[in-house]
């Protein structure tokens, strides 16, 4: 494995397991409640990182996967769009297997791919893989630490590490 994707390969190995780790306990329902309607429900966010998910593989020069919800998602810019979801069994499913194959994405990564540029503009200053993929983990962090908090809101435990 190349050195910079190891980093890369633990923190989104964490992610996995803590994105898991939110859904655990809850049943559809819960998972699409709303605090408010100025807020996203749990099943929303997952969604979104079901899709960001597949959108990293593809960067990080992974083959193309099967997106299950790519057609559900495609006009989709908030959760008013968003008319149906769904079971969070599958959002489950969906998410393990884009994760196992980012997993191997980032094991077969060389350093010429990683310096390559990324194929669109992120709200990063270095434009190349390395650089994406380090913003995309950032980002599945904030929205991992926003089902967490929903799920405080939902009266759950809190989001375990383990």
């Amino acid at each position: 494995m190349h050195p910079v994707a190891a980093p890369l390969v633990a923190g989104f190995r964490l992610h996995t397991r803590l994105f898991l780790n939110c859904l655990a306990g809850l049943d559809d329902a819960a998972a699409q409640t709303r605090p408010n309607e100025h807020t996203n429900s749990i099943a929303f966010i997952a969604l979104h990182l079901v899709d960001v998910r597949h959108y990293t593989v593809a960067g990080a020069g992974g083959p193309a996967q099967p997106h299950p919800y790519a057609e559900l998602l495609a006009e989709v810019q908030s959760i008013e769009a968003l008319a149906t979801y769904p079971p969070l069994a599958e959002i489950r499913v969906a998410w393990t297997r884009a994760s196992a194959a980012l997993e191997d994405a980032l094991h077969a990564i060389g350093g010429d791919t990683l310096n390559a540029e990324w194929p669109q503009r992120l709200p990063v200053h270095d434009p190349s893989v390395a650089g994406g993929l380090a913003f995309l983990l950032t980002h599945e962090g904030y929205h991992i630490g926003q089902m967490a908090l929903l799920r405080k809101y939902l009266g759950r435990p809190a989001m375990a590490y383990t």
